[in-house]
């Protein structure tokens, strides 16, 4: 399968929409009309990426939200990938890792150093990915601490 990688669009808002709500549910995560604008406005955020995975035919079939993060230390700044996503029918035919390598592209475009990204450690399809555009994380480990 060709694909083919865009910036996400104001036109693809409701090709885009089916997609998050799939992949929203697969995270257990309920979505709400308030939600669906709080994200859209966060993907179009000046120093935001989104981009989206069009097959032959113009069918979205994935996509991927970047957003800046600070590095204090190193006074710049990374990019995180918060949400990747390819529809299940689409799955095992290099759609995530055009969209990674899209992203990656253009933060190296940017000057960007550094490209991130969190997903659930018993994801063994994301690892593998990871797999193959990371170094061990430079020997960090990122943890999540709960609050409240």
């Amino acid at each position: 399968m060709t694909v083919t990688i865009a910036p996400l669009t104001e036109r693809e808002f409701f090709a885009w929409y089916p997609l998050l709500e799939e992949y929203a549910a697969g995270a257990g995560v309920p979505v709400t009309d308030q939600h669906v604008m709080r994200v859209w406005t966060a993907v179009h955020a000046p120093g935001a990426h989104a981009a989206v995975a069009k097959d032959e035919t113009g069918a979205v079939v994935g996509f991927v939200h970047a957003l800046p993060f600070s590095r204090l230390l190193h006074a710049d700044q990374g990019v995180q990938i918060e949400d990747l996503f390819v529809a299940s029918a689409q799955r095992g035919r290099g759609v995530a890792t055009a969209l990674v390598e899209h992203v990656r592209g253009s933060s190296e475009a940017a000057g960007t150093p550094l490209l991130r990204w969190v997903a659930r450690a018993d994801d063994a399809a994301v690892k593998a990915l990871q797999d193959k555009f990371a170094h061990a994380a430079g020997g960090w480990v990122l943890q999540t601490v709960p609050v409240g």
